[in-house]
């Protein structure tokens, strides 16, 4: 399940409806739990060996654990997450409750700043590795998965390098949004749902 808002499956748009006033059109009689029933499914069909959920907040993996329908629990959980994104809390809730959390942007986004940020660059001169490797490892050593995206092969190949991050600089990007601020690069709007309810 991609973001956890019931879209109207008969809006103006296949993907994304919305509606006149540019709020997202939402399906008012369905919501994620409904359709992470029929997910787990798909699992007692064979269809599936695993299922999973993206862009859920510790709020909306607590509704779906706790919701009386749920009986396998989310496998995964992608999400956006990177030293300006770091999700300290997610990450533990993560880990303490068995879901992998997955970064669909370890990098950022297109034209992001992480890539030229000083102190990302300054750690990749020291490990002698390019500043796309620092991120990536540094995910790898919160113990999240990592999922860059590329469409060039020569990146594609290059994001399979990755180095043992040493402590110290895995903590000093810990604390990168200290420096920078909390911020989340992929915000697409999804009023009136609130779907992120903290960046902690």
């Amino acid at each position: 399940m991609h973001w956890p808002v019931p879209l109207n499956p008969n809006g103006n748009h296949p993907l994304f409806p919305t509606l006149p006033n540019g709020n997202r059109d939402i399906s008012q009689d369905w919501d994620f739990i409904k359709t992470y029933n029929l997910m787990q499914k798909l699992l007692d069909l064979g269809k599936t060996k695993s299922i999973g959920v993206s862009n859920f907040s510790i709020t909306n993996l607590k509704k779906l654990l706790d919701a009386p329908t749920t009986t396998v629990k989310p496998v995964v959980n992608q999400v956006e997450l990177h030293p300006y994104l770091p999700q300290h809390k997610l990450l533990q809730f993560a880990k303490e409750n068995d879901i992998v959390l997955e970064s669909y942007s370890p990098l950022g986004s297109t034209d992001s700043p992480l890539l030229s940020d000083e102190v990302v660059v300054k750690i990749a001169e020291k490990n002698k590795v390019s500043p796309a490797t620092i991120l990536i490892s540094w995910a790898l050593w919160r113990g999240a998965v990592v999922l860059p995206k590329s469409v060039s092969a020569h990146r594609i190949e290059s994001n399979f390098n990755v180095i043992d991050l040493p402590d110290e600089d895995g903590k000093e990007l810990d604390n990168l949004h200290k420096l920078r601020g909390i911020r989340r690069l992929v915000l697409p709007n999804w009023a009136p749902v609130v779907v992120f309810d903290s960046d902690e």
